[in-house]
């Protein structure tokens, strides 16, 4: 009985401290937000370097995320996959899950998958939202899909609170 009260205050200790770094975390995404042109800047850094990890070319299926005003912007992402081929899709959640649009496709097609978060460690660990969907999504993906977490510099972290449930990516990018 013991082992499970203890277990049950490192569990709490453990969302609390996950919420708090969220809160943070939020924050510090909504004072970089706070200049657009810097914003934009940013996210083409950080889009060119996930061209360059994952070798990205025409013929390839790409799952993008639809920025939050306070993300890395995607839009110009989305145009250069319409301009060089690739076929860019995007996640909407479904209930618990992910659903990949348009088509309601199947996530073993994907080649990259690029995720957002809220902050990420150099090893690919990920705090993302609270919900828990990319961390069910992202098992779905077949083994050899490259996935990359992108991210304001700021946003990398020496470490992160984390849970056996909790999918990392394989590379995570910033625009430092």
């Amino acid at each position: 009985v013991m082992g499970s009260i203890v277990g049950s205050r490192a569990t709490l200790h453990h969302v609390r401290d996950k919420r708090s770094l969220r809160a943070e975390m939020r924050a510090l995404r909504r004072a970089i937000a706070a200049d657009p042109a810097d914003r934009a800047a940013r996210s083409a850094r950080i889009w060119a370097r996930v061209l360059e990890v994952t070798g990205l070319h025409g013929g390839q299926r790409v799952l993008l995320f639809e920025s939050l005003p306070t993300e890395p912007d995607t839009t110009e992402w989305f145009a250069w996959c319409r301009e060089h081929d690739v076929a860019a899709h995007w996640p909407v959640v479904d209930d618990d899950h992910l659903r990949v649009e348009p088509g309601d496709l199947d996530p073993t097609v994907l080649d990259v998958a690029v995720v957002p978060g809220l902050a990420y460690t150099a090893d690919g660990r990920r705090l993302g939202q609270g919900g828990g969907h990319f961390d069910r999504f992202l098992p779905r993906l077949r083994p050899d899909c490259v996935t990359v977490g992108v991210a304001f510099a700021e946003q990398l972290l020496d470490d992160l609170p984390t849970e056996p449930h909790d999918a990392r990516v394989h590379h995570v990018v910033t625009d430092a």
